[in-house]
């Protein structure tokens, strides 16, 4: 038996739908016909960006199905769980046929997912300049970039300018952590923004405080943001992160790694790496008034910036 999980969100629950046995076949023809259409979940060398990142594939039960049919008499077999969707097609698409396949097995795929998912598969660039905190950089070759502070009207204050006066925290630029192969696809955006490795692939503002976001808004999230004990101020010793928003959709989170001079950030989108990069391919660092933070970078449909937040922990469990 084979779900498909169609890889769009960082924070909520992506849209997943389970095959019939005649789809299996039509899956398995597809694939054997290219078997190059498949990719590994995750790899060293490749970085997802926000939004539509292919489809995973996984088998979710043994049985007698056409898949486990055709697996047993492969010399080769197809892996247990993959990727499709990075490398295109030369002829028939698996990854385009599946997207059709959604409706028809009860998934809602709306006209804006699809929209999304049609312009492809987002992977971030090859960087220009330094990718990580280790890089020796020249302060005379930062790239220049507008800041511009776009926090809903409702929601501005000062403290949404403040993150890089709280000198006293608590900064570990710890990609490599969350991105052991044991444990990458199954912490999201806010278990790399809490400094916790819980395993839990969807864990969600306010949900180990007991009051789960409400909605998929700045607001909703915020109060979520709160019962988990974040505050909208510095804190001694602590983590400092920045929500965004994908208005109605999903929430993704960046957390600062780095004290000053440079200021680096971040992020993990979804069950893929954690980078310190935006998805133009930009490092996330903010020397002085140039270079980048989450509040100037390419976001794609993360429009909203929902602000900074404060937490006394060197860890804020999540759940």
């Amino acid at each position: 038996m084979l779900e498909v999980e169609l890889d769009i969100f960082s924070g909520m629950p992506n849209p997943t739908w389970v095959l019939s046995k005649s789809q299996e076949g039509t899956l398995y023809e597809l694939l054997s016909a290219e078997r190059k259409q498949i990719s590994p979940l995750v790899t060293e060398d490749e970085r997802y960006g926000l939004g539509y990142r292919g489809l995973t594939v996984r088998r979710i039960k043994t049985d007698e199905g056409v898949w486990d049919k055709a697996m047993s008499a492969r010399r080769t077999p197809f892996p247990d769980e993959f990727r499709i969707g990075r490398t295109k097609a030369k002829k028939d698409s698996a990854a385009d046929w599946l997207v059709k396949t959604a409706t028809r097995q009860g998934a809602r795929l709306d006209d804006e997912i699809k929209e999304v998912v049609s312009k492809g598969v987002v992977v971030v660039p090859k960087a220009k300049g330094p990718v990580d905190p280790s890089a020796k950089i020249d302060p005379k070759l930062v790239e220049k970039a507008e800041v511009a502070v776009d926090v809903p009207y409702k929601l501005r204050s000062k403290k949404h300018e403040t993150w890089w006066a709280c000198g006293s925290n608590y900064f570990s630029a710890n990609a490599s952590f969350f991105n052991d192969p044991a444990h990458v696809t199954l912490n999201n955006c806010y278990c790399f923004a809490s400094n916790h490795r819980p395993d839990i692939r969807y864990a969600r503002p306010g949900t180990r405080g007991g009051h789960p976001a409400t909605s998929i808004t700045c607001g909703g999230c915020i109060d979520g943001l709160r019962a988990d004990g974040w505050k909208d101020g510095c804190q001694p010793t602590g983590l400092t992160i920045v929500m965004v928003m994908w208005p109605g959709r999903d929430y993704h989170f960046y957390r600062l790694v780095t004290g000053g001079p440079y200021w680096w950030w971040g992020h993990k989108p979804g069950g893929t790496p954690a980078k310190y990069t935006d998805d133009c391919g930009h490092a996330i660092y903010q020397f002085q008034s140039q270079g980048y933070a989450p509040n100037n970078i390419c976001r794609g449909n993360y429009t909203d910036f929902c602000g900074y937040f404060y937490q006394n922990n060197w860890t804020a469990f999540v759940a």
